[in-house]
């Protein structure tokens, strides 16, 4: 199946790959449960439990402010908390947030025992509650590849070098993002509501004593996430006192606005590109629209794609595109509509990273097999973000795709951090301010 060139070339989206039918959760990962006989909310193939439930009102407070933690089963030598917390939307509406950190035991090596922070801002999981990685029983894991005969999953949970992040002393903490386990709908790709959950995220593990996390911090993204670490890189003022020393985006979704203007080159392709790339693009209608009430849903989707848009606010991002795969044959075509209206770009331009001097360095690592993100798209916002001639780093992987990027770029992530910790100059792979903008040569996959 070709991928319809209106679109320019595989939406760049932002979370989870090819398409798969998968089923329900093992013993082993089950979401999070109550105590029998406490009432939950069903979402879903989930019942959302009651610590998801924020107090209403609203308790008072800053955001970042900590509204409860429950701890869980964590790594050894290490402790973790499920934590609920006050955040804001990008308007300044408060809301309730849920997600998860992880601390190694004992006091840190920096003032005061503090210990610097990893803030992971996971890929695209999907519109509804229980999407939300924190839901699964033990969340405060390595990474689960869902793409594996092994994963019982419909989603990601999990950090990828879990591991190797907590022996080397740093508190990770994970959010899920507004709208995901917590009420109200998830603004996807509405940047200020994405970042500001990851910024408040670390905020509210500062309020956990046994975690001893500092100000010091670093953000890691994947798909949906990396566009939000790298927003992160341009906006840092919300997130005072944090001190953001560094943003690394894998397979960042960071160029949204050229792409519905249909002005990147095609990418990789598969069969189910299409429908995962349509699946991708109702989530971004209905987040923007959350945002935005001026906006009309009929300017984006046909009236059957209006009927899909139910699916975006409550499946997860893979079972939608296995809807659509398995019964619209054209989803550009049946679903979206051919043009997009002028005030959704004005909205999508506005969520769009590279139009701002970052003011920490990036690092950004694409994988030239991605049918997600497509690597043109990656390449065009580093064009436009090494115009201000500050150190960004681009790496791209040879044949590495969306799903193994995290794991092939592990040892240059990790690296990074520890680079920019320690106060040592960030690289840049930027040409000098005037000279045209290359992609660098792919690196040879691990």
């Amino acid at each position: 199946m070709r991928v319809s060139q209106r679109r320019g070339a595989i939406f760049a989206a932002f979370g989870m790959g090819a398409v798969l039918l998968l089923t329900g959760c093992s013993a082993e990962n089950t979401p999070a449960g109550s105590e029998p006989g406490t009432p939950a909310t069903v979402d879903g193939q989930y019942a959302i439990p009651v610590f998801y439930e924020p107090p209403s009102p609203l308790p008072e407070g800053e955001h970042g402010d900590l509204i409860s933690s429950e701890e869980v089963t964590a790594p050894e030598g290490s402790r973790a908390w499920r934590i609920l917390y006050l955040s804001e939307l990008g308007d300044g509406t408060p809301v309730a947030v849920s997600g998860f950190v992880v601390a190694p035991e004992g006091e840190g090596d920096g003032p005061d025992g503090d210990r610097e922070v990893i803030a992971w801002a996971h890929g695209t999981e999907g519109g509804g509650r229980n999407c939300a990685p924190s839901l699964v029983a033990e969340p405060a894991t390595e990474l689960i590849d869902y793409f594996d005969y092994d994963s019982m999953l419909q989603q990601d949970p999990g950090v990828p070098s879990l591991g190797e992040m907590l022996d080397a002393g740093y508190v990770v903490v994970a959010t899920d993002y507004q709208g995901l386990g917590t009420p109200g709908v998830h603004q996807y790709t509405v940047m200020d509501s994405e970042t500001n959950s990851v910024w408040d995220s670390v905020k509210a593990a500062q309020q956990i004593d046994e975690t001893h996390a500092g100000n010091d911090m670093a953000a890691l993204g994947w798909s949906q996430g990396g566009g939000a670490a790298v927003w992160m890189a341009e906006n840092t003022d919300y997130g005072a006192p944090l001190n953001l020393v560094g943003a690394a985006g894998l397979a960042p979704a960071a160029n949204n606005g050229p792409q519905f203007a249909r002005q990147v080159e095609p990418g990789p392709a598969n069969a189910t590109s299409q429908a995962h790339g349509v699946a991708l693009e109702l989530n971004v209608v209905n987040g923007l629209m959350a945002a935005y009430p001026e906006l009309e849903a009929s300017g984006m989707v046909t009236p059957e794609g209006e009927k899909a848009l139910v699916g975006a606010a409550n499946q997860c991002v893979n079972h939608l595109a296995y809807v659509i795969n398995s019964n619209v044959p054209e989803p550009y075509e049946t679903l979206m509509q051919p043009a997009t209206p002028a005030d959704w770009q004005k909205r999508l331009d506005e969520n769009t990273a590279g139009y701002t001097a970052p003011v920490a360095p990036i690092l950004v690592m694409q994988g030239t097999a991605d049918t997600v993100v497509n690597p043109n798209a990656t390449t065009q916002y580093i064009e436009r973000v090494c115009g201000f001639g500050e150190p960004v780093q681009y790496s791209l992987y040879a044949d590495a795709t969306h799903q193994t990027i995290p794991k092939d770029a592990s040892g240059e992530f990790m690296s990074w951090f520890a680079d920019r910790f320690a106060g040592v100059d960030a690289p840049t792979t930027c040409a000098p301010a005037g000279s045209p903008q290359t992609a660098p040569e792919p690196i040879p996959a691990p």
